[in-house]
Protein backbone atom coordinates (compact mmCIF):
# COMPACT_ATOMS: atom_id res chain seq x y z
CA UNK A 1 0.00 0.00 0.00
CA UNK A 2 3.28 2.59 0.31
CA UNK A 3 3.43 2.17 -3.25
CA UNK A 4 -0.16 4.16 -3.40
CA UNK A 5 1.20 6.99 -1.95
CA UNK A 6 4.94 7.05 -3.08
CA UNK A 7 4.73 6.70 -7.14
CA UNK A 8 4.55 9.08 -9.81
CA UNK A 9 0.76 10.28 -10.96
CA UNK A 10 1.86 11.79 -14.26
CA UNK A 11 4.10 9.32 -15.82
CA UNK A 12 3.00 6.66 -17.79
CA UNK A 13 6.22 5.85 -19.89
CA UNK A 14 5.78 2.31 -19.68
CA UNK A 15 2.85 -0.42 -18.88
CA UNK A 16 2.23 -0.92 -15.14
CA UNK A 17 0.75 -3.66 -13.55
CA UNK A 18 -2.83 -3.20 -13.52
CA UNK A 19 -2.95 -2.57 -17.89
CA UNK A 20 -4.64 -5.63 -18.57
CA UNK A 21 -6.99 -5.95 -15.37
CA UNK A 22 -8.17 -1.88 -14.67
CA UNK A 23 -11.02 -3.23 -12.58
CA UNK A 24 -8.87 -5.17 -10.14
CA UNK A 25 -6.80 -1.73 -9.90
CA UNK A 26 -10.14 0.00 -9.25
CA UNK A 27 -11.32 -2.53 -6.61
CA UNK A 28 -7.63 -2.08 -4.63
CA UNK A 29 -7.66 1.38 -5.11
CA UNK A 30 -11.10 2.52 -3.56
CA UNK A 31 -10.59 -0.42 -0.54
CA UNK A 32 -8.02 1.08 0.04
CA UNK A 33 -9.85 4.72 0.45
CA UNK A 34 -12.50 3.60 2.09
CA UNK A 35 -10.54 1.39 4.93
CA UNK A 36 -8.18 5.06 5.33
CA UNK A 37 -11.34 7.19 5.89
CA UNK A 38 -13.02 4.35 8.01
CA UNK A 39 -9.80 4.60 9.97
CA UNK A 40 -9.99 8.64 10.18
CA UNK A 41 -12.98 8.14 11.79
CA UNK A 42 -11.88 4.95 14.61
CA UNK A 43 -9.01 7.00 15.77
CA UNK A 44 -10.80 8.94 17.96
CA UNK A 45 -12.94 6.39 19.25
CA UNK A 46 -10.20 4.38 20.27
CA UNK A 47 -8.35 6.94 21.71
CA UNK A 48 -10.91 7.56 24.51
CA UNK A 49 -11.58 3.63 24.55
CA UNK A 50 -7.52 3.45 25.66
CA UNK A 51 -7.38 6.77 27.45
CA UNK A 52 -10.61 4.97 29.93
CA UNK A 53 -8.70 1.97 30.60
CA UNK A 54 -10.09 -0.26 27.39
CA UNK A 55 -12.15 -1.97 30.10
CA UNK A 56 -15.00 -2.06 27.44
CA UNK A 57 -15.83 -3.82 24.05
CA UNK A 58 -14.03 -2.66 20.95
CA UNK A 59 -17.35 -2.73 19.36
CA UNK A 60 -18.14 0.46 20.51
CA UNK A 61 -15.23 2.43 18.94
CA UNK A 62 -16.19 0.56 15.86
CA UNK A 63 -20.30 1.80 16.26
CA UNK A 64 -19.04 5.23 16.97
CA UNK A 65 -16.40 5.62 13.76
CA UNK A 66 -19.15 3.79 11.77
CA UNK A 67 -21.79 6.23 12.16
CA UNK A 68 -19.25 9.01 11.84
CA UNK A 69 -18.51 7.85 8.34
CA UNK A 70 -22.09 8.10 7.86
CA UNK A 71 -22.39 11.25 8.81
CA UNK A 72 -19.90 12.35 7.01
CA UNK A 73 -21.42 11.04 3.64
CA UNK A 74 -24.65 13.09 4.47
CA UNK A 75 -26.61 9.87 5.40
CA UNK A 76 -29.00 10.36 8.46
CA UNK A 77 -28.59 8.76 11.73
CA UNK A 78 -31.99 7.93 13.93
CA UNK A 79 -31.41 8.94 17.41
CA UNK A 80 -34.60 8.47 19.68
CA UNK A 81 -36.92 11.16 18.29
CA UNK A 82 -35.35 12.45 16.17
CA UNK A 83 -32.32 12.53 13.77
CA UNK A 84 -28.49 13.57 13.25
CA UNK A 85 -27.75 14.86 9.25
CA UNK A 86 -25.16 17.63 10.11
CA UNK A 87 -22.27 16.66 7.97
CA UNK A 88 -18.82 18.08 9.15
CA UNK A 89 -18.19 19.40 5.40
CA UNK A 90 -14.47 19.02 6.30
CA UNK A 91 -14.29 15.17 6.76
CA UNK A 92 -16.37 15.31 3.40
CA UNK A 93 -13.45 16.57 1.53
CA UNK A 94 -11.12 14.01 3.00
CA UNK A 95 -13.07 11.40 2.00
CA UNK A 96 -13.55 13.00 -1.73
CA UNK A 97 -9.40 13.81 -1.85
CA UNK A 98 -8.86 10.10 -0.53
CA UNK A 99 -11.34 8.82 -3.32
CA UNK A 100 -9.89 11.53 -6.13
CA UNK A 101 -6.19 10.24 -5.17
CA UNK A 102 -7.13 6.43 -5.24
CA UNK A 103 -8.92 6.93 -8.53
CA UNK A 104 -5.87 8.70 -10.09
CA UNK A 105 -3.63 6.39 -8.84
CA UNK A 106 -6.20 3.18 -10.38
CA UNK A 107 -6.23 5.31 -13.87
CA UNK A 108 -2.31 5.27 -13.87
CA UNK A 109 -2.28 1.66 -12.66
CA UNK A 110 -4.75 0.84 -15.35
CA UNK A 111 -3.20 2.94 -18.48
CA UNK A 112 -6.16 4.74 -18.66
CA UNK A 113 -6.67 6.31 -22.38
CA UNK A 114 -10.24 6.49 -23.33
CA UNK A 115 -13.45 6.92 -22.42
CA UNK A 116 -14.13 3.24 -22.37
CA UNK A 117 -10.96 2.59 -20.32
CA UNK A 118 -12.49 5.01 -17.59
CA UNK A 119 -15.49 3.49 -17.73
CA UNK A 120 -13.57 0.22 -16.71
CA UNK A 121 -12.30 2.14 -13.82
CA UNK A 122 -14.90 4.18 -12.60
CA UNK A 123 -17.86 1.27 -12.44
CA UNK A 124 -16.21 -1.54 -10.50
CA UNK A 125 -14.85 1.56 -7.74
CA UNK A 126 -17.98 2.73 -7.56
CA UNK A 127 -19.42 -0.81 -6.68
CA UNK A 128 -16.89 -0.86 -4.27
CA UNK A 129 -17.31 1.86 -2.80
CA UNK A 130 -21.48 1.57 -2.26
CA UNK A 131 -20.64 -2.00 -0.83
CA UNK A 132 -18.58 -0.72 1.53
CA UNK A 133 -21.04 1.84 2.60
CA UNK A 134 -23.90 -0.68 3.21
CA UNK A 135 -21.38 -2.86 5.32
CA UNK A 136 -20.59 0.78 7.38
CA UNK A 137 -24.43 1.31 7.52
CA UNK A 138 -25.40 -2.80 8.98
CA UNK A 139 -22.03 -2.13 11.62
CA UNK A 140 -23.20 1.40 13.29
CA UNK A 141 -27.05 0.04 13.61
CA UNK A 142 -27.85 -0.55 17.75
CA UNK A 143 -31.58 -0.46 19.41
CA UNK A 144 -31.07 3.23 20.12
CA UNK A 145 -29.24 4.34 17.03
CA UNK A 146 -29.78 3.47 13.37
CA UNK A 147 -28.54 4.38 10.03
CA UNK A 148 -30.60 3.79 6.99
CA UNK A 149 -28.60 1.64 4.62
CA UNK A 150 -30.32 2.68 1.25
CA UNK A 151 -29.65 6.28 2.05
CA UNK A 152 -26.24 5.38 2.63
CA UNK A 153 -25.48 3.59 -0.45
CA UNK A 154 -27.25 6.60 -2.43
CA UNK A 155 -25.25 9.24 -1.16
CA UNK A 156 -21.90 6.94 -1.04
CA UNK A 157 -22.77 6.46 -4.77
CA UNK A 158 -22.68 9.85 -5.48
CA UNK A 159 -19.77 11.04 -3.63
CA UNK A 160 -17.77 8.32 -5.19
CA UNK A 161 -19.30 8.27 -8.68
CA UNK A 162 -17.94 12.17 -8.57
CA UNK A 163 -14.35 12.03 -6.84
CA UNK A 164 -13.42 8.56 -8.79
CA UNK A 165 -14.55 10.15 -12.26
CA UNK A 166 -12.71 13.25 -11.95
CA UNK A 167 -10.01 11.50 -10.60
CA UNK A 168 -9.50 9.07 -13.53
CA UNK A 169 -10.43 11.62 -15.93
CA UNK A 170 -7.69 14.36 -14.73
CA UNK A 171 -4.99 11.56 -14.37
CA UNK A 172 -5.89 9.98 -17.99
CA UNK A 173 -6.22 12.99 -19.52
CA UNK A 174 -9.82 12.96 -20.54
CA UNK A 175 -11.29 15.73 -18.43
CA UNK A 176 -9.45 18.49 -20.71
CA UNK A 177 -10.68 16.75 -23.26
CA UNK A 178 -14.20 16.94 -22.36
CA UNK A 179 -13.88 20.22 -21.27
CA UNK A 180 -13.30 21.64 -24.84
CA UNK A 181 -16.20 19.57 -26.13
CA UNK A 182 -18.52 21.68 -23.88
CA UNK A 183 -19.77 24.62 -26.17
CA UNK A 184 -18.12 28.20 -25.92
CA UNK A 185 -21.27 29.53 -24.57
CA UNK A 186 -21.30 27.16 -22.14
CA UNK A 187 -17.56 27.15 -21.40
CA UNK A 188 -17.75 30.92 -20.80
CA UNK A 189 -20.88 30.91 -18.59
CA UNK A 190 -19.45 27.65 -16.20
CA UNK A 191 -16.27 30.14 -16.06
CA UNK A 192 -18.05 32.96 -14.73
CA UNK A 193 -20.19 30.44 -12.44
CA UNK A 194 -16.66 29.17 -10.68
CA UNK A 195 -15.17 32.66 -10.16
CA UNK A 196 -18.79 33.86 -8.56
CA UNK A 197 -18.82 30.58 -6.57
CA UNK A 198 -15.08 31.07 -5.45
CA UNK A 199 -16.21 34.87 -4.79
CA UNK A 200 -18.71 34.06 -2.28
CA UNK A 201 -16.85 31.04 -0.29
CA UNK A 202 -13.84 33.79 0.42
CA UNK A 203 -16.06 36.41 1.62
CA UNK A 204 -17.94 33.85 3.63
CA UNK A 205 -14.29 32.74 4.69
CA UNK A 206 -13.26 36.64 5.58
CA UNK A 207 -16.24 36.80 7.59
CA UNK A 208 -15.45 34.32 9.66
CA UNK A 209 -12.33 34.91 10.23
CA UNK A 210 -13.01 37.98 11.12
CA UNK A 211 -15.85 36.73 13.61
CA UNK A 212 -13.61 33.99 15.55
CA UNK A 213 -10.79 36.87 16.01
CA UNK A 214 -13.52 39.08 17.73
CA UNK A 215 -15.05 36.34 19.50
CA UNK A 216 -11.91 34.83 20.87
CA UNK A 217 -12.76 35.26 24.16
CA UNK A 218 -16.22 33.39 24.02
CA UNK A 219 -14.93 30.69 22.52
CA UNK A 220 -12.04 29.57 24.86
CA UNK A 221 -15.12 30.08 27.73
CA UNK A 222 -17.11 27.80 26.42
CA UNK A 223 -13.74 25.33 25.90
CA UNK A 224 -12.66 25.69 29.66
CA UNK A 225 -16.67 25.12 30.86
CA UNK A 226 -16.40 21.30 29.09
CA UNK A 227 -13.75 20.74 31.14
CA UNK A 228 -12.64 18.03 28.79
CA UNK A 229 -9.33 17.48 29.91
CA UNK A 230 -6.34 17.21 27.59
CA UNK A 231 -7.70 14.44 25.07
CA UNK A 232 -10.94 15.93 25.00
CA UNK A 233 -9.76 18.94 24.11
CA UNK A 234 -8.01 17.99 21.24
CA UNK A 235 -10.83 16.12 20.03
CA UNK A 236 -12.35 19.13 20.56
CA UNK A 237 -10.64 21.34 18.37
CA UNK A 238 -10.18 18.62 15.38
CA UNK A 239 -14.14 18.43 15.71
CA UNK A 240 -14.22 22.30 15.81
CA UNK A 241 -12.37 22.14 12.52
CA UNK A 242 -13.88 19.54 10.51
CA UNK A 243 -17.37 22.15 11.59
CA UNK A 244 -15.50 25.13 9.47
CA UNK A 245 -16.39 24.27 5.48
CA UNK A 246 -19.82 24.22 7.24
CA UNK A 247 -19.29 27.58 8.92
CA UNK A 248 -17.74 29.39 6.01
CA UNK A 249 -21.18 28.42 3.91
CA UNK A 250 -23.51 29.68 6.39
CA UNK A 251 -21.25 32.98 6.44
CA UNK A 252 -21.49 33.25 2.78
CA UNK A 253 -25.38 32.94 3.23
CA UNK A 254 -25.12 35.76 5.99
CA UNK A 255 -23.47 37.96 3.12
CA UNK A 256 -25.68 37.01 0.74
CA UNK A 257 -29.18 38.42 3.01
CA UNK A 258 -30.80 35.20 3.99
CA UNK A 259 -28.41 34.19 6.79
CA UNK A 260 -29.13 31.19 8.89
CA UNK A 261 -30.44 29.05 11.50
CA UNK A 262 -28.62 27.90 14.82
CA UNK A 263 -32.25 25.79 15.86
CA UNK A 264 -35.69 26.51 15.44
CA UNK A 265 -37.05 29.79 16.00
CA UNK A 266 -33.19 31.29 15.21
CA UNK A 267 -31.57 33.21 13.15
CA UNK A 268 -28.30 35.24 12.03
CA UNK A 269 -28.90 37.52 9.23
CA UNK A 270 -27.67 41.33 8.92
CA UNK A 271 -31.36 42.56 9.59
CA UNK A 272 -30.73 41.06 13.08
CA UNK A 273 -29.54 38.07 15.15
CA UNK A 274 -32.10 35.99 17.54
CA UNK A 275 -30.37 33.42 19.09
CA UNK A 276 -30.94 30.59 21.82
CA UNK A 277 -29.43 27.95 23.54
CA UNK A 278 -26.78 26.28 20.94
CA UNK A 279 -25.01 23.33 20.43
CA UNK A 280 -21.86 23.40 23.49
CA UNK A 281 -19.42 23.54 20.58
CA UNK A 282 -16.50 25.93 21.24
CA UNK A 283 -16.45 27.40 17.55
CA UNK A 284 -20.28 28.28 17.84
CA UNK A 285 -18.94 31.09 20.18
CA UNK A 286 -18.01 32.54 16.91
CA UNK A 287 -21.78 33.33 16.51
CA UNK A 288 -22.59 36.77 16.86
CA UNK A 289 -25.06 37.97 19.50
CA UNK A 290 -25.91 41.05 17.35
CA UNK A 291 -24.94 43.36 14.16
CA UNK A 292 -23.56 46.59 14.17
CA UNK A 293 -26.44 48.63 12.24
CA UNK A 294 -24.26 51.17 10.37
CA UNK A 295 -22.00 48.36 9.05
CA UNK A 296 -25.36 45.83 8.75
CA UNK A 297 -25.32 45.87 4.67
CA UNK A 298 -21.97 46.56 3.87
CA UNK A 299 -21.62 42.73 3.84
CA UNK A 300 -23.79 43.13 0.48
CA UNK A 301 -20.68 44.18 -1.23
CA UNK A 302 -18.65 41.06 -1.42
CA UNK A 303 -21.27 39.48 -3.07
CA UNK A 304 -21.79 42.53 -5.58
CA UNK A 305 -18.37 42.12 -6.45
CA UNK A 306 -18.35 38.47 -7.05
CA UNK A 307 -20.86 38.88 -9.61
CA UNK A 308 -18.92 41.77 -11.16
CA UNK A 309 -15.69 39.39 -11.19
CA UNK A 310 -17.98 37.25 -13.20
CA UNK A 311 -19.04 39.45 -15.54
CA UNK A 312 -15.57 40.13 -16.11
CA UNK A 313 -14.48 36.62 -16.27
CA UNK A 314 -17.74 35.90 -19.18
CA UNK A 315 -16.28 38.83 -21.12
CA UNK A 316 -12.54 37.75 -21.39
CA UNK A 317 -14.12 34.18 -21.96
CA UNK A 318 -16.17 35.12 -25.08
CA UNK A 319 -12.96 36.71 -26.68
CA UNK A 320 -12.78 40.49 -28.22
CA UNK A 321 -15.71 42.56 -29.39
CA UNK A 322 -16.99 42.26 -32.75
CA UNK A 323 -16.99 45.36 -34.78
CA UNK A 324 -20.50 45.33 -34.99
CA UNK A 325 -21.67 44.59 -31.69
CA UNK A 326 -24.00 46.78 -31.40
CA UNK A 327 -25.61 44.53 -34.44
CA UNK A 328 -28.46 41.86 -32.79
CA UNK A 329 -28.07 39.88 -35.82
CA UNK A 330 -26.40 36.71 -35.19
CA UNK A 331 -25.96 33.53 -36.06
CA UNK A 332 -27.09 29.95 -34.29
CA UNK A 333 -23.67 30.05 -32.25
CA UNK A 334 -24.54 33.60 -30.79
CA UNK A 335 -21.39 35.02 -33.48
CA UNK A 336 -21.33 37.63 -35.73
CA UNK A 337 -20.00 37.89 -39.16
CA UNK A 338 -17.05 39.18 -37.82
CA UNK A 339 -16.33 36.01 -35.48
CA UNK A 340 -17.57 37.60 -32.56
CA UNK A 341 -20.22 37.57 -29.79
CA UNK A 342 -22.77 39.54 -30.33
CA UNK A 343 -24.32 41.91 -27.24
CA UNK A 344 -27.14 39.56 -26.87
CA UNK A 345 -25.77 36.29 -26.37
CA UNK A 346 -23.57 37.54 -24.55
CA UNK A 347 -25.60 39.01 -21.90
CA UNK A 348 -27.13 35.76 -21.87
CA UNK A 349 -23.99 33.95 -20.94
CA UNK A 350 -23.31 36.43 -17.66
CA UNK A 351 -27.01 35.19 -16.91
CA UNK A 352 -26.59 31.61 -17.22
CA UNK A 353 -23.46 32.64 -14.92
CA UNK A 354 -25.50 33.70 -12.09
CA UNK A 355 -28.30 31.18 -12.76
CA UNK A 356 -25.33 28.06 -12.36
CA UNK A 357 -23.80 30.10 -9.15
CA UNK A 358 -27.25 30.10 -7.33
CA UNK A 359 -27.72 26.16 -8.28
CA UNK A 360 -24.03 25.67 -7.04
CA UNK A 361 -24.50 28.02 -3.52
CA UNK A 362 -27.98 26.01 -2.74
CA UNK A 363 -26.39 22.67 -3.15
CA UNK A 364 -23.44 23.85 -0.48
CA UNK A 365 -25.99 25.22 1.37
CA UNK A 366 -27.79 22.17 1.54
CA UNK A 367 -24.85 19.82 2.20
CA UNK A 368 -24.11 22.16 5.11
CA UNK A 369 -27.07 22.14 7.26
CA UNK A 370 -28.88 19.27 8.74
CA UNK A 371 -30.54 18.96 11.95
CA UNK A 372 -28.03 17.86 15.63
CA UNK A 373 -31.11 15.92 17.20
CA UNK A 374 -34.78 17.16 18.33
CA UNK A 375 -36.61 19.64 18.94
CA UNK A 376 -34.50 22.85 18.83
CA UNK A 377 -31.97 21.34 16.91
CA UNK A 378 -33.96 20.20 14.12
CA UNK A 379 -32.57 22.91 11.95
CA UNK A 380 -28.81 23.99 11.48
CA UNK A 381 -27.79 26.04 8.49
CA UNK A 382 -28.87 28.34 5.75
CA UNK A 383 -32.23 27.60 3.91
CA UNK A 384 -31.28 26.70 0.04
CA UNK A 385 -33.69 28.25 -2.07
CA UNK A 386 -33.28 31.43 -0.21
CA UNK A 387 -29.90 31.41 -0.69
CA UNK A 388 -30.09 30.33 -4.28
CA UNK A 389 -32.53 33.47 -5.09
CA UNK A 390 -30.06 35.70 -3.11
CA UNK A 391 -27.64 34.30 -4.69
CA UNK A 392 -29.05 35.20 -8.46
CA UNK A 393 -29.99 38.24 -7.67
CA UNK A 394 -26.55 39.78 -6.76
CA UNK A 395 -24.46 37.88 -8.72
CA UNK A 396 -26.54 37.73 -12.15
CA UNK A 397 -27.16 41.53 -12.27
CA UNK A 398 -23.69 42.59 -11.27
CA UNK A 399 -22.28 40.07 -14.15
CA UNK A 400 -24.89 41.58 -16.45
CA UNK A 401 -24.13 45.15 -16.57
CA UNK A 402 -19.92 44.44 -16.12
CA UNK A 403 -20.37 42.42 -19.35
CA UNK A 404 -23.16 45.00 -21.28
CA UNK A 405 -21.00 48.01 -20.06
CA UNK A 406 -17.26 46.48 -20.90
CA UNK A 407 -18.67 45.48 -24.26
CA UNK A 408 -20.09 49.08 -25.01
CA UNK A 409 -16.71 50.49 -23.74
CA UNK A 410 -15.01 48.36 -26.30
CA UNK A 411 -16.73 48.54 -29.30
CA UNK A 412 -15.95 52.32 -30.25
CA UNK A 413 -12.39 51.43 -29.77
CA UNK A 414 -12.58 48.97 -32.35
CA UNK A 415 -14.28 50.13 -34.56
CA UNK A 416 -11.78 53.82 -34.02
CA UNK A 417 -9.44 51.25 -34.75
CA UNK A 418 -11.34 49.74 -38.11
CA UNK A 419 -11.46 53.34 -39.22
CA UNK A 420 -7.68 53.97 -39.02
CA UNK A 421 -6.72 50.73 -40.69
CA UNK A 422 -9.22 52.23 -43.74
CA UNK A 423 -7.60 55.82 -43.76
CA UNK A 424 -4.25 54.10 -44.08
CA UNK A 425 -4.83 52.04 -46.57
CA UNK A 426 -6.46 55.25 -48.36
CA UNK A 427 -2.77 56.82 -48.02
CA UNK A 428 -1.30 54.56 -50.86
CA UNK A 429 -1.84 55.71 -54.23
CA UNK A 430 -3.21 54.29 -56.94
CA UNK A 431 -1.70 54.05 -59.97
CA UNK A 432 -3.63 55.95 -63.12
CA UNK A 433 -6.00 54.23 -64.89
CA UNK A 434 -4.02 55.32 -68.55
CA UNK A 435 -1.02 53.24 -66.94
CA UNK A 436 -0.09 50.32 -69.25
CA UNK A 437 2.43 48.32 -66.90
CA UNK A 438 4.56 47.00 -69.66
CA UNK A 439 5.66 50.85 -71.11
CA UNK A 440 6.58 51.10 -67.19
CA UNK A 441 8.55 48.22 -67.27
CA UNK A 442 10.28 49.31 -70.41
CA UNK A 443 10.97 53.05 -69.07
CA UNK A 444 12.64 51.14 -65.89
CA UNK A 445 14.72 48.96 -68.48
CA UNK A 446 16.07 52.32 -69.86
CA UNK A 447 18.94 52.79 -67.26
CA UNK A 448 19.97 49.01 -66.89
CA UNK A 449 23.39 48.86 -68.71
CA UNK A 450 23.77 46.80 -71.76
CA UNK A 451 24.90 43.32 -71.75
CA UNK A 452 28.71 42.50 -72.07
CA UNK A 453 29.21 41.02 -75.58
CA UNK A 454 29.37 37.58 -75.85
CA UNK A 455 32.73 35.73 -77.28
CA UNK A 456 31.13 34.81 -80.17
CA UNK A 457 30.61 38.15 -81.58
CA UNK A 458 34.52 38.83 -81.13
Amino acid sequence: MADLLTRPLLRRDEPAWGSRVPWLAAIVATAWALLAGFALCVLPGVAVWIAEGAVGPLGGPLRFAARAWLTAHHAGLDVGDGSFTLAPLGLTLLFVLLLHRSARWAAHSAGVATTRGAVAVVVPAVVTYVAGAGIVAALSSTPGIAGDPFEAVLWAALWSGAAVTTGVAHESGLLADWWWRVPPLMRAALAGAGVAVAGLVGVGAALLGVSLVAHTGRIGDLATALNAGPLGATLLIVGSALLVPNLVVWSAAFALGPGFAVGTATSVAPDGVTLGLVPAVPVFGALPSDVPGSLTWLVVAGPVLAGLLAGLMVHRRLGPVPGSDLDLDFDEDGEDGDGGVALVPALGVAAGAGVIAAVAMAVLALLSGGSAGAERLTALGPVPWEVAAATFGLVTVPAVVAVLVLRFRRAPAAETTDDADDDAATDHEDPPEDADPETEADDAGDDTPPPPPSLTES
